[in-house]
């Protein structure tokens, strides 16, 4: 996929969320490079290329019948970074219900690969909800 060369980064970031809406396996592995590496919500999801990212979106959709990943809003970045961070809401259907996550922080860091844009790390994690008001640990 080629890019205009300003906001790379967010353009692919909102690339990645309207593929993994649509369930789309081929566009979302070619948005990757295939030394990427991935960071996901769960405390196993640590995938190093192509064959273990798409190990990882088969067993998501193994577990949901839907998913949508909605930003919210974007950090603020230099039009020429090479990444884009965003708080995002995570909408899926499981089991026939519909569930609503908040605070979804994920963060894109990009390179070329044969002159394309691609997405060369994905870090996806929700906070804490262990921390007490103020707190920066889930110690009491």
């Amino acid at each position: 996929m080629k890019m205009p060369e300003t906001n790379i980064p967010k353009i692919i970031f909102k690339e990645f969320c309207s593929l993994y809406k649509k369930r789309d396996l081929n566009g979302l592995l070619a948005i990757f490079t295939e030394n990427c590496n991935l960071w996901g919500t769960a405390i196993d999801e640590y995938r190093v290329g192509l064959n273990q990212i798409e190990a990882q979106l088969k067993r998501d959709w193994s577990q949901s019948e839907k998913g949508e990943l909605e930003i919210v809003k974007f950090v603020t970045t230099p039009r020429e970074a090479s990444w884009a961070a965003a708080v995002c809401n995570a909408k899926l259907m499981i089991d026939g219900r519909e569930h609503f996550f908040e605070h979804l922080r994920a963060t894109i860091s990009i390179e070329k690969e044969q002159g394309i844009w691609k997405i060369a790390h994905m870090h996806a994690s929700f906070p804490d909800f262990r921390n007490a008001p103020n707190h920066s640990f889930p110690v009491s």
